[in-house]
């Protein structure tokens, strides 16, 4: 089965799960669903390829599935929208939004309270395999593709010697290094490794050098009030987690590239 077969199967499996899971909730409990903002990139939430008629079909992807799972197992359900994810934080934000899954940075700490820990990923940089990178300083006088308002490490963050080239998602960074102008693309480890596979450019990414691990939370907008909902959620996340639902979820989209630890 090739790469897009596969995925094809997956978007359906995870419109059923969409589906199944908020008609579940919604009979289970009287609360009202939460409102969850979900990154629009590949893997994570993206609209399905359009149909006969030419419109995009349904958001499927890594959160989509697992959300499916946490309304299933908490009786809680939730109206996903995609966003840029810059604008996640800003819904969070606002109040136009109640969670979101987004990794958890000390610079934000404080922001936000948090239902529940999902799982790790790592924080990475591939480069180009003419720039190997034996340690943090081969990154200088690389031009390395960052996401616009993206935390990745403390060091690499603060680090204004490095040539960080902002993009408005990882589709893009993935495109200028596939056509030589990025050197090195840095994201999280889930997203970067699927990209390069869909892209077919295995062969042109050396080794990944490994920022730091992060972990990664239902983030939870200080202007969320429902404390049942939310209680709810957090210990489904647990349930989940001690199960490896969260890891195993991703291995289906990405395989275990992504793993660090």
């Amino acid at each position: 089965m090739n790469f897009y077969h596969r995925l094809l199967g997956l978007a359906f499996s995870g419109l059923l799960a969409f589906c199944s899971a908020n008609a579940q909730a919604q009979t289970r409990t009287g609360l009202a669903p939460v409102r969850a903002a979900i990154m629009q990139t590949e893997p994570w939430g993206f609209f399905s390829k359009p149909g006969g008629d030419g419109k995009a079909g349904p958001p499927v992807g890594i959160w989509l599935d697992i959300a499916a799972r946490i309304e299933t197992e908490a009786g809680v359900a939730m109206v996903k929208t995609l966003k840029p994810y810059a604008r996640v934080w800003q819904e969070l934000d606002l109040g136009n939004a109640d969670i979101s899954f987004l990794i958890r940075s000390a610079d934000r700490e404080g922001q936000y309270a948090h239902a529940g820990h999902l799982f790790d990923f790592g924080t990475v940089v591939l480069a180009d395999k003419k720039y190997p990178l034996p340690n943090y300083e081969a990154l200088g006088g690389l031009r390395i593709g960052v996401m616009r308002g993206i935390r990745l490490s403390p060091r690499f963050d603060a680090d204004t010697t490095l040539n960080k080239v902002e993009v408005r998602d990882y589709e893009t960074m993935v495109q200028m290094l596939r056509e030589g102008r990025l050197d090195a693309i840095a994201g999280n480890s889930v997203s970067l490794h699927y990209l390069v596979k869909r892209a077919a450019l295995e062969a042109q990414v050396g080794k990944q050098w490994v920022l730091q691990v992060t972990p990664v939370t239902v983030h939870v907008s200080k202007l969320y009030a429902e404390r049942d909902a939310l209680a709810r959620i957090e210990a489904a996340v647990q349930r989940l987690k001690r199960q490896g639902a969260f890891e195993a979820i991703i291995d289906r989209w990405v395989g275990r590239d992504w793993r660090v630890n």
